[in-house]
């Protein structure tokens, strides 16, 4: 097997460490997402507004 194609070519391991990095930070944003909402909710509900983001 020569360089390229050991390179252009990634094992399943490989495969999968980048599949889970890419689902938890998919579930990062998404949980994010709505902490962010809720606390604008929570703003808007109190009749204040929201507090900005840090």
């Amino acid at each position: 097997m020569t360089q390229i194609v050991r390179y252009t070519h990634p094992t399943q391991a490989e495969i999968e460490a980048v599949m889970a990095e890419a689902r938890e930070m998919r579930a990062a944003f998404i949980a994010r997402f709505f902490r962010d909402l809720g606390q604008k909710l929570r703003g808007f509900h109190a009749g204040g507004k929201a507090p900005a983001a840090a």
